[in-house]
């Protein structure tokens, strides 16, 4: 397959650059989808480790040059990391996982499908947050929103103070602290989710793209 990711985007780069990936996929065709967040810590399948490698393909085309690799601690974002940068070429990137990025502990969802929380607690809560990305109260979620934020922050600090305001990261994280930190970027709360094996760019505090397929054009957001 021809890579067709843009890479004309990057060559006026300025501040920091982050290139925030989903993790590949961790069930297979025959797999019982649930809710699986920091408690389930599942490595990706086939198919997730083929999306690693389409990634790391599709960033060996670009222009792309991280100055570090971080990654939440579990296994699907580990293995996620671990089989991109070797198909990037970015072995000797330095790359470190991070509790920044630890996924939300989906409390009573943990561990059940949609149609199993829909009939314990119906369909209110479930839908505004696939949706609309609204944080459900009242099903022992956590850390809070306010606690992702802070550690996001702080990584984003941290990332500054070791790298330099100009920095490259790679993250590769989970779909529900995407959806948490979109808006920071600019991205309307019911565009936020991110699919498997996909990515988003933000330049400058800027989102360049969001939820990619990294075998597709770049488009512009509007």
């Amino acid at each position: 397959m021809t890579e067709t990711f843009d890479t004309s985007r990057f060559e006026a780069k300025a501040g920091l650059t982050l290139v925030l990936v989903r993790h590949g996929n961790t069930f297979g065709p025959k797999d019982r989808v649930v809710w699986v967040g920091a408690r389930s810590d599942m490595p990706l399948v086939r198919k997730g480790k083929d999306q690693a490698q389409q990634l790391g393909k599709a960033f060996a085309a670009t222009r792309i040059e991280p100055d570090t690799l971080i990654y939440g601690p579990l296994q699907r974002t580990t293995e996620t990391a671990e089989i991109l940068a070797e198909h990037a070429g970015w072995q000797s990137v330095p790359r470190q996982a991070s509790e920044a990025l630890r996924e939300i502990d989906y409390g009573v969802w943990e561990g059940k499908s949609n149609d199993e929380i829909i009939a314990q607690f119906g369909p209110d809560e479930i839908t505004q947050w696939q949706k609309d990305s609204i944080w459900p109260d009242g099903f022992d979620w956590h850390p809070k929103p306010d606690r992702i934020a802070q550690a996001w922050a702080e990584m984003i600090g941290e990332i500054k103070a070791t790298h330099g305001p100009d920095a490259t990261a790679v993250i590769v994280t989970s779909n529900g602290i995407l959806r948490l930190i979109a808006e920071h970027y600019g991205i309307a709360p019911r565009q936020a989710k991110v699919l498997t094996g996909h990515f988003c760019v933000i330049e400058a505090g800027k989102a360049l793209c969001w939820n990619h397929n990294p075998a597709e054009p770049c488009p512009p957001l509007t």
